[in-house]
C-alpha cells in the first residue's frame, strides 16, 4: 500500500523525466583561458551519447526533431549507441532510423555496449553505410564551411577485454591507454601538418587555427586525457549518475566511479602545464573543457528511473580562434 501510494506520487516526476533537455555551452578554444579572445569561426557541435537503441517517438523524430532545431555543423556519437538487450530489431533498427535523419556529418566512437556481446562488424556497418566515419582509435581533420577541426576518437576498452575480463567487468585499459596515445600522436602530427601550410591547406581560405576535439565515452579516465592537449573532450556513460538532487549531489552512482561520481554530467574546465618538446621552456599552459552528456537512454534500466535527471542532447558552441597560434 505504501509502496503503490509512494509511486503515484513520484510517477509525474518519473514522466517529466523522459523529457529531452538541450544544454547549451559556449567554448573557446585557447591554449591557456587568460588569453582567449572573442574573434574567430563558431562551430555548432550536437553529442549524442547513450542513445542504447531507445525509442523516442515514431522514427525516432522526437529527438531527431530537437536536434534538426538546434543546427549543428557536426554531430557527435560518444558510444552506448547501440544496446542488444532492447527488444527484437531495436537494436539495429533504432539506431538506422536515427543516423539517416542527421542532417549533418557525424563521427561515432563505441561504448562498452557495442562489446558486451557482440562484435564491431555486427553493428558498424549502420554508421558507416550511412554516411557516420567511425573513429575506431583514429583522428581526422575535418573543413567545415567556417573553420578546421580535429577529432580523435577511442574504441572503448571493452573492445580488448577477454571473455574472462568482460565477466569480472574488468576492461582493457593498458591497451585503451596505449591507443588514446597513439591516437594522441597521430592528432600533432595532422595539427603540424595544418599549421604548417599543406597543399590543402594553400588551397584554403580557412584560418590555420585548429582545436582539437577527442570522443572518448568513458569519463573515469579522465586525468589519462589530459595528458594530451586537447581542447575539448565529450564523453558519455555515467547517464548523470541516475539520480541528483541539485545542489545536493549531481548524480548518485556511475559505472566506474561508484557512488556521487564526480563526473556525473556537465562542463569541467582544467588548465594546467604540460610537457611539449617544441616549447622553448619544455613546458606550456593549455586550457581543456570536458563535457560529460547524461544521456538518453530512458528506457532501461526499467528499475531504476532517472530522478531529476533528463536524457539530454547536448549542444556546444565551439570558438575556434581566427589566427594561428602556437599550437
Amino acid at each position: 500500500m505504501i509502496l503503490s501510494a509512494a509511486l503515484l506520487l513520484t510517477a509525474p516526476l518519473f514522466q517529466s523525466c523522459r523529457t529531452i533537455k538541450v544544454p547549451e555551452y559556449m567554448v573557446t578554444a585557447s591554449e591557456d583561458a587568460e588569453t582567449a579572445d572573442d574573434s574567430g569561426a563558431v562551430i555548432r557541435i550536437a553529442q549524442i551519447s547513450d542513445f542504447h537503441s531507445n525509442d523516442f517517438g515514431k522514427n525516432e523524430q522526437e529527438l531527431l526533431n530537437k536536434l534538426t532545431q538546434a543546427g549543428p555543423d557536426l554531430v557527435m556519437l560518444t558510444g552506448d549507441i547501440f544496446d542488444f538487450e532492447m527488444n527484437g530489431e531495436k537494436p539495429i533498427e533504432n539506431v538506422r532510423l536515427l543516423v539517416t535523419g542527421i542532417p549533418c556529418p557525424f563521427f561515432y566512437v563505441s561504448g562498452n555496449h557495442e562489446f558486451f556481446k557482440y562484435h564491431r562488424d555486427e553493428w558498424s556497418h549502420v554508421i558507416s553505410e550511412n554516411g557516420g566515419v567511425i573513429l575506431d582509435n583514429d583522428a581526422v581533420l575535418v573543413e567545415t564551411e567556417k573553420a578546421a577541426v580535429i577529432i580523435a576518437g577511442v574504441s572503448d576498452p571493452y573492445r580488448y577485454a577477454t571473455a574472462v575480463q568482460k565477466k569480472k567487468d574488468k576492461p582493457d585499459t593498458a591497451a585503451y591507454f596505449a591507443q588514446l596515445a597513439e591516437v594522441s600522436r597521430k592528432v600533432r602530427t595532422l595539427r603540424q601538418a595544418w599549421l604548417t601550410a599543406t597543399p590543402v591547406h594553400e588551397q584554403s581560405d580557412l584560418p590555420r587555427a585548429v582545436c582539437t576535439i577527442l570522443l572518448a565515452h568513458r569519463p573515469e579516465y579522465i586525468e589519462e586525457y589530459l595528458k594530451y592537449d586537447y581542447d575539448l573532450i565529450l564523453s558519455g556513460h555515467a547517464h548523470g549518475g541516475q539520480w541528483r538532487i541539485p545542489g545536493l549531489f549531481n548524480g548518485l552512482y556511475a559505472p566506474g566511479q561508484g557512488l556521487f561520481p564526480r563526473y556525473a554530467g556537465g562542463r569541467y574546465d582544467f588548465d594546467r602545464e604540460l610537457t611539449d618538446g617544441d616549447t622553448a621552456d619544455g613546458k606550456k599552459r593549455h586550457h581543456t573543457v570536458f563535457i560529460v552528456s547524461r544521456g538518453l537512454s530512458r528506457q532501461h534500466p526499467v528499475l531504476v528511473p532517472r530522478i531529476f535527471n533528463n536524457p539530454e542532447l547536448v549542444i556546444v558552441d565551439l570558438k575556434v580562434p581566427a589566427a594561428a597560434d602556437s599550437k
